[in-house]
C-alpha cells in the first residue's frame, strides 16, 4: 500500500505530520475527520487484496482505522522524525488487516466473491458450474440486491446499507450524510445486513438454485 500522504507538502500548511499525530492523540474531531477522509481509500485497497467481499472490506477497513485511532489516543505511538508516523501507520494497517484475514479464514472454510455475507453464500446452491463472481455481477443479481434493500422496513438501515454496498462509501461519509455517528451507522448496517442476507439467500435459491 502506498503512503496515503507521501510527504508533508501534500498536507494543509497548518496540519503537518506531527500536528496531525497530536490532533489524533487528543481526539480532535476535525483532525480525525481529515485523517479518515485521506486514509480510508488506501486502507480499503489493502483489504481488497485479501477479500473479494465488499462487506468484509468495509468492516476490516473501519475496524483497522478505529484501532489505530485508539492506539494513538492511548499513547502507543511517539512522533520522532518526518515520515515516521506514516511508516508506522502502514505497518500497523498491514498487521491488523492480516489479523482480520486470518480470523476470517479460521471461521470460514473458504472465501467467496458471491457474497453479501459469507453466511449467505454458504447456503446457496449454485448449479451448472456457474461462476459466482459472474452471477454477482449479472443483471439478475443486482436486481435481487436492489429489491432486498427496498424491502427493508427501516429507512435508516436501508440508506446506510445502500451507501456501503451500492455507492462504495466509507462509513464516515455515510455518517456525515445521514447526520449521525459512526457507531450508529455501524449498528444500522449490521441490523439491515442480516435482513438483506436472509432475503438474498431466499431469492438466489429461486433464481440460481439447482432445478
Amino acid at each position: 500500500m502506498s503512503s496515503p500522504v507521501p510527504n508533508n507538502s501534500s498536507l494543509p500548511r497548518d496540519l503537518g505530520e506531527e500536528a496531525l499525530v497530536q490532533g489524533l492523540a487528543q481526539n480532535d474531531p476535525g483532525t480525525i475527520a481529515d485523517f479518515l477522509g485521506r486514509t480510508h481509500r488506501p486502507v480499503y485497497a489493502m483489504s481488497a487484496r485479501l477479500t473479494g467481499d465488499p462487506d468484509l472490506r468495509h468492516d476490516w477497513t473501519h475496524d483497522t482505522l478505529l484501532k489505530i485511532l485508539d492506539e494513538l489516543k492511548k499513547g502507543r505511538f511517539e512522533y520522532r522524525w518526518p515520515g515516521c508516523f506514516w511508516s508506522w501507520f502502514q505497518k500497523r494497517c498491514h498487521f491488523l488487516m492480516i489479523n482480520h484475514y486470518r480470523s476470517h479464514r479460521k471461521s470460514n472454510d473458504r472465501l467467496t466473491p458471491l457474497e453479501i455475507g459469507s453466511e449467505v453464500v454458504a447456503k446457496l446452491s449454485i448449479g451448472n458450474g456457474a461462476d459466482p463472481l459472474r452471477l454477482m455481477e449479472s443483471v439478475e443479481a443486482r436486481a435481487i440486491l436492489d429489491d432486498c434493500l427496498e424491502q427493508l422496513e427501516n429507512e435508516d438501515h436501508r440508506r446506510a446499507l445502500a451507501g456501503i454496498l451500492l455507492d462504495d462509501q466509507p462509513y464516515q461519509a455515510v455518517a456525515d450524510e445521514m447526520g449521525t455517528t459512526l457507531n450508529t451507522v455501524r449498528s444500522w448496517i449490521r441490523r439491515g445486513r442480516e435482513s438483506v442476507r436472509r432475503c438474498v439467500a431466499a431469492r438466489y435459491q429461486k433464481v440460481f438454485g439447482e432445478e
